[in-house]
């Protein structure tokens, strides 16, 4: 179905006209209650979320007629079919799994017959008490001493939620252990964290759902040859730990493993930071965070499943991008975290929904009739009031904006931390109502912002917020009408990689590519050498 030819779009687009006749300012001021109804709080067991919609370029008009075009799209029906195992990754053939990772241990979902929540319950076992072993130092090195370091070498899904994580948890938490991450196929990033580990005391976590990944593979080897340089090489899979659905291939590629934790194919690896890809920070941090955290992505499931489409936060989130980048022809999105913790989290959003939406097809694979995924971008606030806030309060483009912040502190600087939430309500502010003065100080205002605050960013409320994201794109893609759960794009590069790197290692230039990447790879061998 193409949402765009339905009397349900038609009525949301009307909206559209209508709202840009009018601004925050008067929306605020014809509806004393709007800051109320355009709010939601979602509990996380003793934590909780605040997340203010109010200053989005939205009246009650709108938010319903971009309710029914949610319903049109068959969000809740869709939303079901995801959480029961029913294939919603047509491309692949596979069910997006994703929220089994975290159910409660009485939930039952089937796939092609059989209960996968046996094996989910089951590898999450094997993963905490591995973690917790490691942390007690039952298991060690070859050399039998305790574990100092853990490298997680992965890219993708298999880095930036790892490193998301670490870095929120360890405002509040001391790790374990010291923990790094390579991802890059940049040889030099790989060798600047070696020369920070010790190879009798380094676990190294290879994470790649297909376990055929270049980069993954490239920095797997040379860390597995620099351990085998100090243990020998017999001895180098006591320091490895494989996370991938082919586990096996990592013997044949010269990277044996003495410990092995599978993932599945129906869970794509912008989605797995509830999986054993996660093992690094269950180290790190223990069992007892990684449920918690699990725990705080179920509450979002739960809110999302049983929460009415007019009050549910992932709807709500994914109606409004829509309305912003399909109805309003914003093209980007700013994610700008007013706490340092979560400083990698516009990477993660990055990912998630310009891999999930940035598609030209639908899911049956006619061209898309409406713009899909906006470019996400962002960063850390307040550094981003002294870089690009100045373009989102006085440019041309009008970039809706997501701005999260924390309440509680655990640094105990009261006062400090009241002066950083005080910018972000500032900014918010600014954007939404402007001031009028001389030109070149007057900030015109009526631009566009959604402010999700955490009572504390603790494993809970990250892993709550992890999922808003998740289901806001989930919504965002059935209103879209695309397959948010492939990568073919991303597939594409990698086979290209590879044939471009025939090219380089040939002895002599060969035919086979086009003339100005032939004209490059003639240019590298030649000044490769210079150093």
């Amino acid at each position: 179905m193409d949402i765009t030819t339905t009397p349900a779009w038609s009525a949301a687009l009307k909206n559209a006209a209508t709202i840009s006749q009018t601004t925050l300012k008067d929306l605020f001021a014809q509806n004393s209650a709007r800051a109320e109804s355009l709010s939601i709080e979602v509990l996380v067991g003793r934590d909780a979320m605040f997340i203010d919609f109010s200053k989005q370029n939205v009246d009650d008009h709108a938010v319903q007629s971009l309710i029914a075009v949610a319903e049109q799209a068959g969000v809740e029906q869709k939303r079901n079919d995801m959480f029961e195992g029913v294939v919603v990754n047509g491309t692949e053939h596979q069910p997006a799994l994703h929220t089994a990772l975290r159910a409660p241990e009485e939930t039952s979902v089937n796939v092609n017959g059989v209960d996968v929540m046996e094996e989910v319950l089951r590898v999450r076992a094997q993963v905490n008490e591995f973690a917790e072993s490691v942390r007690a130092g039952r298991i060690t090195g070859a050399t039998g001493k305790k574990f100092q370091s853990v490298i997680n070498v992965g890219i993708g899904g298999s880095d930036l939620g790892p490193t998301l994580v670490y870095e929120a948890l360890s405002s509040s938490c001391t790790p374990a252990v010291q923990v790094h991450f390579v991802s890059n196929i940049d040889p030099a990033e790989v060798r600047s964290v070696l020369r920070e580990c010790n190879p009798e005391t380094t676990l190294v976590v290879l994470c790649s759902k297909s376990f055929s990944t270049a980069e993954t593979l490239s920095n797997g080897r040379i860390i597995a040859d620099w351990i085998s340089d100090s243990v020998g090489a017999t001895n180098v899979s006591k320091h490895l730990a494989v996370v991938s659905v082919f586990p096996e291939k990592a013997a044949s590629v010269g990277l044996a493993a003495d410990y092995i934790f599978p993932m599945w194919s129906w869970v794509g690896g912008r989605y797995s930071i509830s999986s054993a890809v996660n093992l690094v920070n269950v180290i790190a941090f223990g069992s007892s965070a990684y449920n918690d955290m699990l725990s705080g992505m179920r509450s979002m499931d739960e809110h999302f499943m049983t929460a009415p489409l007019q009050r549910n936060a992932p709807v709500l989130m994914g109606v409004l991008n829509v309305w912003n980048r399909s109805m309003l022809g914003r093209e980007t999105r700013a994610m700008i975290a007013y706490a340092s913790a979560l400083k990698s989290f516009a990477s993660y959003v990055q990912q998630l929904e310009m891999e999930s939406n940035g598609k030209r097809v639908t899911a049956d694979g006619n061209p898309v009739s409406l713009p899909t995924s906006p470019i996400v971008w962002g960063g850390v606030g307040t550094n981003a009031q002294h870089a690009y806030m100045q373009l989102l309060h006085q440019g041309t483009s009008v970039v809706p904006a997501d701005f999260i912040g924390v309440a509680a502190t655990p640094t105990h600087d009261d006062e400090v931390h009241d002066a950083l939430v005080a910018n972000l309500f500032a900014q918010t502010q600014a954007l939404a109502f402007g001031n009028e003065t001389d030109p070149h100080r007057t900030l015109p205002g009526n631009r566009p912002s959604t402010t999700i605050m955490l009572s504390s960013l603790s494993p809970r409320t990250l892993g709550a917020l992890i999922a808003l994201y998740e289901h806001s794109v989930f919504v965002q893609g059935c209103v879209f009408g695309v397959n948010s759960f492939d990568q073919w794009g991303v597939e594409l590069g990698k086979k290209l990689a590879n044939e471009v790197s025939a090219q380089i290692t040939a002895p002599s230039q060969s035919g086979g590519t086009d003339a100005s990447t032939a004209k490059l790879v003639q240019w590298y061998k030649t000044h490769r050498s210079n150093t």
